[in-house]
């Protein structure tokens, strides 16, 4: 038999075909292999993300948790000591005053035997994530849910707080004060009590749902307490930044009066139109000088407030409860961060006894104080003088009653 040599050109051909079906092979390996990578990438990158986000939430948790324990702490060593402290029980705030993080910072001031301490305790430790903790009193803020308080004078008494906040702010900042030359101050606090109090009446006149024409629920306004301050921005001409003058000062989670030890400078100013800049510089001085120590009751700051030029008969006409004990109710604001992630923890320390102990009195009492007064000392100025000393507290876990996380 004879074989037939196939042709140079058919030879070519298949060779081409060959090469083409090489490529294309190629081609498609690279491309899965792409794809295959860029899925995989981002799904790395997301769960990353994932753990990253889940470090830093349980990071935060763990600086609300070491919060608890300084709250309880702090309850725990007043409870114990505060007799033996005689006045100087300021000493315990630094118990929960101070911020917090870890991995602690190591300052100059520290020697070179603390800080190696301190390094080798991070070392030690498991948390590799970072959190920074930090507790503030809700006892010196204006409680805006007394506007529907059963006590007519605390209902008062915190209407005129409000008023007095945006009356200093207008008398501080001209430009602010020709900006808001058409705010109606009255106006606005009838209508955040309007959202709180129990009837459908409004106190501009009205129903107090025509105010919300545009609500799609008909529970609007809700005639409830606030849940949160961030509720503030649904009431009628409560604006971002008249909302922004009164949130620092105010709280929902108050303790029926004002804690005059805690309370910041605006705060303090809005008690009585009386209480001046220098005045309550002064104050806010004498609190925290050391050795001498805050205000013990009534009558001690009465004394301090007569010495500066204060008209006494005058003093707290709308007869605001004033406060000089323990600090009870705390916000506590956490921060917990890995890597690119950051989580916030918001929670609030409630004590539903002492505040419906205070409560009480207050139905009962026309006092502006409910803390005892010092032995020897003059009565304070009120139209009646009602003492009580509060119940010796069972030292257990806070309370928790709000718990926002971001």
């Amino acid at each position: 038999m004879r074989l037939v040599r196939p042709a140079k050109s058919v030879l070519k051909n298949n060779k081409g075909a060959a090469l083409l079906m090489a490529l294309f092979t190629v081609t498609l390996i690279i491309f899965l292999a792409v794809e295959v990578s860029y899925d995989t990438a981002v799904e790395y990158r997301v769960a990353s993300a994932n753990y990253q986000r889940l470090k830093a939430y349980y990071a935060a948790k763990s600086g609300v948790e070491l919060s608890l324990l300084r709250i309880q702490l702090y309850h725990t060593v007043y409870q114990s000591y505060k007799e033996q402290l005689q006045g100087q029980t300021q000493l315990l705030d630094l118990i929960w005053q101070f911020p917090f993080m870890w991995p602690p910072t190591t300052g100059q001031d520290l020697s070179r035997v603390s800080r190696e301490e301190i390094q080798d305790t991070v070392k030690e430790s498991f948390m590799d994530a970072q959190y920074m903790t930090q507790i503030e009193s809700e006892g010196g803020k204006i409680d805006i849910n007394d506007l529907a308080s059963p006590s007519e004078a605390l209902r008062l008494a915190t209407r005129k707080q409000l008023s007095q906040l945006f009356e200093n702010r207008l008398a501080a900042d001209d430009d602010w004060a020709m900006d808001h030359r058409s705010l109606d101050i009255n106006e606005l606090i009838n209508n955040i009590q309007d959202w709180v109090d129990e009837d459908d009446v409004g106190l501009n006149g009205g129903n107090e749902s025509s105010n919300y024409p545009d609500a799609k629920s008909k529970y609007i306004p809700p005639n409830q307490p606030f849940k949160t301050l961030e509720e503030l921005h649904m009431v009628k001409g409560l604006n971002d930044e008249l909302f922004a003058i009164i949130a620092p000062q105010v709280t929902v989670y108050g303790l029926k009066g004002i804690n005059v030890n805690y309370a910041d400078k605006k705060v303090l100013l809005s008690i009585d139109p009386q209480l001046t800049n220098d005045i309550v510089d002064e104050a806010l001085k004498r609190r925290n000088d050391p050795e001498i120590g805050p205000f013990k009751n009534n009558d001690d700051f009465n004394n301090f407030l007569s010495g500066q030029g204060v008209d006494m008969n005058k003093f707290n006409e709308s007869k605001i409860p004033l406060y000089f004990d323990a600090e009870y109710n705390f916000r506590i604001k956490s921060i917990g961060q890995f890597g690119n992630s950051m989580r916030e923890i918001i929670a609030i320390v409630y004590d539903f006894d002492t505040v419906k102990e205070r409560l009480s009195k207050l139905m009962t009492s026309t006092t502006t104080t409910l803390e005892p007064a010092a032995t020897g000392s003059p009565p304070p100025v009120t139209s009646s003088t009602t003492t009580t000393t509060l119940q010796q507290r069972t030292i257990g876990r806070p309370s928790v009653i709000y718990w926002h996380e971001d």
